[in-house]
């Protein structure tokens, strides 16, 4: 087992998206999507400029133990997911849905739905954004074991901060840090959603 530990620009729900019974990674951190193993530990904290989390100091904002690695087309596919498709109408844990890329028969670009990195109004691009950023790695990420707490999440000690490089990192396999990171974490104890996303009073992307 590998802990992988990165810190959030920002919390919608989508990346992860932590809703109907599975927590997914299915868009940004295109290097922990690539390498993470079944059986890892991904721990996302609170980055400096969250602006939701209205906080400077770091915080836990989820947890998960990766159970597969699927592609895009497989994850589209698979009925366990079907719930994960984004309906930008709302209600919001719909907005956030994460099940978007696929190629349609016979075609080699990618087909994606309206989703949160493809919001007309919010400024993105289309294939030439977000879509050539997330699908340059065919792999994405889910699990059923995970604590996810938004905008809710514990505090991160000082000392535990060099477990939390700007970007992403593969952790030391033993340690008193990562023991007492785990311990924070309560990963024997998942609670599944336990917190609303930090961004979801964000008007940029969520009106009213």
């Amino acid at each position: 087992m590998v802990t992988r530990t990165y810190r959030l620009d920002h919390d919608l729900g989508f990346a992860p998206n932590p809703y109907f019974g599975w927590c997914s990674l299915a868009c940004c951190m295109p290097t922990i999507r690539k390498h993470a193993a079944v059986g890892d530990i991904i721990v996302g904290i609170a980055g400096s400029n969250m602006r939701g989390l209205g906080r400077i100091h770091p915080q836990l904002v989820y947890w998960m133990r990766v159970e597969e690695a699927l592609t895009f087309d497989q994850y589209w596919h698979d009925p366990r997911f079907v719930m994960k498709r984004p309906r930008i109408t709302g209600p919001k844990m719909h907005m956030v849905g994460d099940r978007t890329y696929r190629h349609e028969p016979q075609a080699r670009d990618w087909s994606f739905e309206l989703s949160m990195h493809y919001l007309p109004d919010a400024g993105q691009g289309a294939l030439g954004g977000h879509v050539e950023k997330d699908t340059k790695v065919d792999r994405l990420l889910v699990g059923r074991e995970f604590t996810y707490w938004g905008g809710a999440g514990p505090r991160v000690p000082d000392h535990l901060l060099e477990l939390f490089p700007i970007r992403n990192q593969k952790c030391p396999p033993t340690g008193p840090a990562l023991t007492e990171l785990h311990d924070l974490c309560d990963i024997e104890h998942p609670a599944f959603v336990a917190g609303r996303p930090a961004d979801w009073t964000n008007p940029k992307y969520f009106r009213g």
